[in-house]
């Protein structure tokens, strides 16, 4: 037999890397489906929130069962390397977690950490479909930007139209019906930046150039008509960084940029002057244009009482915080005097409106600082990684991530996006690539090699998702009854209160959606049905769960009025008027209990104390006005006639 001869590599074969056999892998399309555009569209109308929370469970469904599926491949990936930003995500959660411990809430600490839980998720996810075939994972992002673009232009130029004929573009009236499949109009023009910013990143995917510069152009156009000073505020500067980043990095692209960009820079900078002369008088798109307009507007002023007011409570937890999700239950606790909406209409805030300070507010500077972090790290990764490599589609998808992520810490300054699970799904996928690309320069760093604890890790992965369906479908739960509660109150059907609230608790919702506890609604059943101990004790558990709603404090005290124990009933309300000074229910209160005491002059000082909305902009505020004045005028006059039976 003649032995057989080896054959010898050619230099190509030499150069060529060991290729990934994917024949007998599955596909990361249908899963990175559900997990982009699937959370993004999914909703539950029966919920009070029909976005937050369902989108919480069907992630978690998603994820476990795409982890399930993924289970044995993932066992032979030799990508099980982590890497230092891997580590920092590991840490933020171990953080989020341990805040559990010292949360004023448990059931709201729990779902705040298990969304960060879910961000984890997503990121691996994102970081093995990266791994595994690049170009199969940019396809398929590119079709599910396109598809969520077409779905949000095409609902969102609906609702501006029928806003337009019947308001115009009036900012305000554009809460009302302006909301795509995002809850508001803020919500919405912050996915419509991330869709922009995918779109520059998979442009090479997007075979008609049509079909690119149309939904670029209608997503621009639809952020401009929208009216969010925040997302304008990411675009600009997004822009900046990416079109400078082009021009710095890419000969080629110089030309265009003086001979373009740069005189059309200079044209918009005329715009701007002339805006911040003008102000926009008259015109809502031109005042939400102009930046000087911001810091006289009411929203501003706002925010900085609420930022002012986070500060105070900072002090007093430092290091460490309140514990995740409590933010909104402590906030009140430094008062409310100077904030305009949340002492004259009892507008509860339950968001600090930018995260880094609620974070701050929550896990203290130890978060806050390590939160930034992570932003910072991405953000020198990315730069190391411009520098060493010589592929300018690498150069250009890391400048595009960096916009994006620069937009994501913008848009966080002011508004919420930590909250919800689709922007926080963005956000992991765009960090999930940019470390990708920056991979190189991890490498360099510290690695922890977890290839043996790849059973342990997906076993772990598991449980917390298992976890997580356990919270989402308890609280989808609470909310459906939630929503039958608020229905019964409008009906004045006690009876179905006190039971819709009974079956709305549960270990991991407690709260309704303005931080009341779901026993206050109990309470108030209770009351309104003749009950007045089973009141009493449903008051004393809303008072427990939060101390420091006036709302809470109010009816507190009224079920202790009814049962004759009007000094702890006076405590409560005066501890309601030290959270907002104009609470004027609770002053007449204290009025009517001093009467009842006969204490017949501190009622007449506690009733001259008693105030009207001052400048009352709707019907419902006017109405208001008159009923408080009457209220006052009814006690003052038999105060006034007890006196005269006391001198007789």
């Amino acid at each position: 037999m003649a032995a057989s001869k080896k054959r010898r590599a050619t230099p190509a074969q030499k150069q060529r890397p060991p290729q990934t056999d994917k024949t007998n892998t599955p596909s990361y399309s249908f899963l990175l489906w559900l997990i982009v555009f699937g959370t993004s569209v999914f909703l539950i109308p029966q919920c009070l929130d029909r976005y937050l929370v369902s989108r919480f469970f069907f992630l978690s469904v998603v994820l476990f069962f795409g982890i399930w599926w993924w289970r044995k491949t993932w066992q032979r990936q030799e990508d099980w390397t982590l890497r230092g930003f891997d580590l920092l995500l590991l840490v933020w959660y171990a953080l989020n977690a341990a805040s559990v411990a010292w949360a004023f809430s448990w059931s709201e600490a729990v779902f705040f950490t298990q969304k960060v839980w879910l961000f984890l998720g997503v990121y691996w996810v994102v970081r093995q479909a990266l791994a595994h075939d690049v170009p199969q994972f940019r396809r398929t992002l590119a079709s599910i930007t396109q598809v969520l673009t077409f779905i949000m232009c095409a609902i969102l130029l609906v609702q501006v139209g029928i806003g337009f004929r019947e308001h115009g573009l009036d900012n305000k009236q554009l809460y009302n019906y302006a909301s795509a499949i995002s809850g508001n109009k803020g919500l919405a023009s912050d996915l419509l930046f991330f869709l922009l910013a995918l779109h520059v990143l998979l442009r090479r995917e997007i075979r008609s150039k049509t079909l690119f510069w149309t939904a670029v152009g209608l997503l621009a156009f639809l952020i401009l008509i929208l009216q969010t000073r925040t997302v304008y505020l990411a675009v600009v500067l997004g822009s900046i960084l990416y079109i400078s980043g082009r021009a710095l990095l890419e000969p080629d692209f110089r030309p265009f940029f003086f001979k373009r960009i740069l005189p059309g820079a200079g044209v918009g900078l005329i715009v701007l002057v002339g805006l911040l002369s003008w102000k926009g008088q008259g015109s809502s798109l031109a005042q939400r244009l102009n930046p000087a307009t911001y810091l006289e507007s009411a929203s501003a002023l706002e925010r900085r009482f609420v930022w002012a007011r986070t500060d105070m409570l900072n002090q007093d937890h430092y290091w460490w915080g309140v514990g995740n999700g409590s933010w909104k239950i402590l906030f009140p606790s430094k008062s409310l005097e100077g904030g305009y909406r949340l002492q004259e209409k009892n507008i509860v805030f339950t968001r600090a409106h930018n995260d880094y300070l609620e974070i701050r507010s929550e896990m203290g500077l130890v978060g806050a600082i390590l939160y930034s972090l992570l932003f910072l790290t991405a953000f020198g990764a990315a730069i190391l990684a411009i520098r060493r490599t010589n592929d300018p589609q690498e150069r250009h998808d890391l400048l595009v991530l960096m916009a994006g992520v620069l937009g994501y810490c913008v848009i966080q300054y002011f508004d919420f996006p930590r909250e919800r699970i689709e922007m926080q799904v963005i956000l992991a996928l765009l960090l999930a690539y940019l470390t990708h690309h920056s991979r190189a320069v991890w490498d360099k760093l510290p690695t922890v090699p977890a290839t043996k604890m790849v059973s342990p890790a997906i076993v772990l992965f598991l449980l917390g998702l298992a976890f997580n369906m356990v919270i989402g479908w308890n609280r989808i739960w609470g909310e459906i009854h939630n929503v039958n509660i608020l229905k019964a109150m409008n009906q004045g059907n006690y009876k179905a209160v006190q039971q819709e609230a009974g079956a709305a608790k549960n270990a991991f919702y407690e709260y309704n959606d303005v931080a009341l506890p779901l026993s206050w609604f109990e309470g108030i059943a209770f009351y309104q049905l003749g009950q007045p101990q089973e009141a009493i004790a449903a008051f004393e558990d809303a008072y427990r769960l939060n101390p420091w709603a006036f709302q809470v404090l109010n009816n507190y005290g009224t079920a202790l009025v009814q049962a004759k124990r009007y000094a702890e009933a006076i405590t409560l309300y005066e501890k309601a008027l030290e959270i907002n000074p104009k609470y004027n229910e609770g002053k007449f209160n204290i009025a009517y209990c001093l009467y009842e005491q006969r204490q017949l002059d501190p009622a007449l000082e506690w009733l001259s104390r008693i105030d009207t909305l001052k400048n009352p902009e709707t019907p419902e505020e006017q109405a208001k006005n008159q009923a408080v004045l009457q209220q006052k005028a009814g006690l003052e006059t038999a105060i006034k006639q007890q006196k005269m039976k006391n001198s007789k």
